[in-house]
């Protein structure tokens, strides 16, 4: 059937099973959902409102991502997602698509207007190593890169996929939906059997009813790309630390501000990706986020004259540029015949890396749901939808403290054991045993948000901090707050963290984890015996 010789324009007042799965959106996500279904043998077709290569925020990876990858990879024979997933593996199959060495997260604690100081005892450093060694690490991704390889191989795969197609209204009933476009300058029609909105921040499809933001804080955030930046140890004027477990500037370096905080991603090819993330409840935050970007850049760096050091000679490889709120919530996640993907329905902070993990989870999700049997569909959407749900709120519970206590760095370090002792448990389960039962791996909830041992942890760790500290910074502090947020995460703690002997430096350590055996139902010779499992496929 052909209509105005666009056979991808399905204009019918019937949908037939040859009606695509429409994907709106080719950032990574979209991509390998649609990638995975062709797979299957599903119709497919992947729109994007642009064209690729372009830029997009949202490039540092975590472990939990890796095993995502690893799992897509081997599931629907995208043998690349594998590349993808290890430093080491990425740099032999795709050296052509840019990215940098993540080897875990680093927290620098700053005054205003003062040089960054810190002593032996780590008052305002924090380092967690992610990995032991840069073969299996994380990578940060040059998105521009990255999605736009990807779309490549879906399109060689044979994925129907039309840039510059925006789409201007959708409508649903009981033949499926009709999606108004404009493509190329053209109105055209897509008719769709089921719709999934990868677009991020450009989502489109409708709410259903209020939905306000349930973010318990409120951020924008003020950003670029540079080059000639230079080595923060070196412009802080500090001493090398020796018992850093990795180059602490190869990761997601975290300075905690008076404003809020600043990520720093570097990547292999000499370029940074920056940004200030601004707290709305700041008395500045309206001002410098209602600025010039350009402005507003240039009087955070000299408020802070180690970074400003660091920055002094850094050149924007782009415009500087700001989004007011960052923050965003479009509920719900999925109905009878669409979804949205984790970016498209919910974010509310990078803090801690969780966005393409998240997102890569869900995709195996509905990759399952939608590739499988359609009888199972609606209550597997409905799962799809509550499983998002629950993770969003638990994600908040995790991330906004660390907002709040960020001017205290002692509280913020006993605050981050709850994320760290959540990922390292969620990453270790699942390289060293079996999901449950007949459970999909992806199906048992993301950082642990469906377990209820994390969970009652999280909260009380939680409640702890609302009691003894409060949302500002008491003096003096109450004494042994790290102690005791680590001491209500024993169950899950593989990783020591919050105890004081660590002094806020968390290498990989695996005689820790053969004694911390019984947090995992396995035995120490068992750990033993697994330990290769922990580098992923050869």
């Amino acid at each position: 059937m052909q209509l105005q010789h666009r056979p991808w324009q399905l204009r019918r007042a019937r949908p037939r099973v040859t009606d695509p799965i429409v994907i709106v959106g080719s950032g990574f996500a979209g991509t390998i959902l649609a990638r995975a279904l062709h797979a299957t043998g599903k119709p497919v077709l992947l729109v994007e409102r642009g064209m690729h290569p372009r830029f997009a925020l949202g490039e540092s990876s975590t472990p939990l991502a890796s095993i995502s990858l690893e799992r897509l990879a081997a599931t629907y024979g995208l043998p690349d997602l594998l590349a993808l997933s290890a430093y080491g593996r990425w740099n032999r199959a795709l050296p052509e698509v840019r990215h940098g060495l993540k080897r875990g997260f680093t927290f620098y604690g700053h005054r205003r207007d003062r040089p960054f100081v810190n002593g032996e005892h780590n008052e305002a450093r924090l380092v967690v190593a992610a990995s032991p060694d840069d073969e299996i690490a994380d990578s940060h991704w040059m998105r521009a890169d990255v999605d736009h390889y990807l779309v490549q191989q879906a399109v060689a795969e044979g994925v129907p996929f039309r840039d510059h197609c925006r789409i201007d209204h959708a409508e649903t009933g009981a033949n499926g939906w009709r999606l108004s476009a404009t493509h190329a300058g053209e109105q055209v029609s897509i008719d769709a059997s089921f719709v999934v909105d990868a677009a991020g921040g450009a989502s489109f499809l409708p709410t259903e009813g209020p939905t306000p933001n349930p973010s318990p804080i409120r951020s924008g955030l003020v950003f670029g790309h540079f080059t000639s930046v230079g080595p923060f140890l070196e412009s802080a004027r500090a001493d090398t630390y020796s018992d850093a477990p990795y180059p602490e500037e190869r990761a997601a370096v975290h300075h905690l501000l008076e404003e809020g905080w600043m990520y720093v991603l570097s990547f292999d090819d000499g370029g940074v990706s920056a940004g200030f993330v601004i707290d709305h409840e700041h008395a500045d935050a309206g001002r410098l986020l209602d600025a010039e970007p350009e402005s507003a850049w240039a009087e955070l760096l000299s408020r802070y004259p180690s970074i400003g050091r660091q920055f002094e000679r850094a050149v924007p490889l782009r415009p500087i540029a700001s989004i007011r709120t960052i923050q965003r919530h479009r509920g719900p996640a999925a109905g009878e015949t669409w979804a949205r993907l984790p970016n498209a329905f919910h974010f509310m902070s990078p803090m801690f890396s969780t966005g393409i993990a998240w997102s890569l989870v869900a995709v195996e999700r509905l990759a399952r749901i939608l590739g499988g049997d359609s009888s199972a569909q609606p209550w597997a959407l409905e799962e799809y939808r509550r499983l998002l749900d629950t993770e969003a709120r638990y994600l908040d519970e995790l991330i906004a403290p660390a907002y709040l206590q960020r001017k205290s760095f002692e509280t913020f370090s006993a605050w981050t054991s709850t994320y760290f002792a959540a990922a390292s448990y969620s990453e270790v389960w699942q390289r060293l045993c079996d999901p449950p039962g007949d459970a999909e791996w992806s199906s048992l909830g993301f950082l642990g948000s469906c377990d209820p041992a994390l969970r009652t942890a999280a909260r009380r760790a939680g409640r702890l901090l609302r009691r003894e500290v409060g949302h500002g910074t008491p003096d003096p502090l109450p004494e042994g707050i790290e102690r005791m947020i680590a001491g209500l995460l024993r169950a899950r703690n593989l990783g020591e963290f919050g105890d004081p002997r660590r002094g806020r430096v968390y290498p990989i350590d695996l005689g820790l984890l053969e004694d911390r055996a019984s947090l995992l139902g396995l035995e120490p010779d068992q750990i033993r015996q697994r330990l290769s499992r922990l580098r992923g496929p050869l």
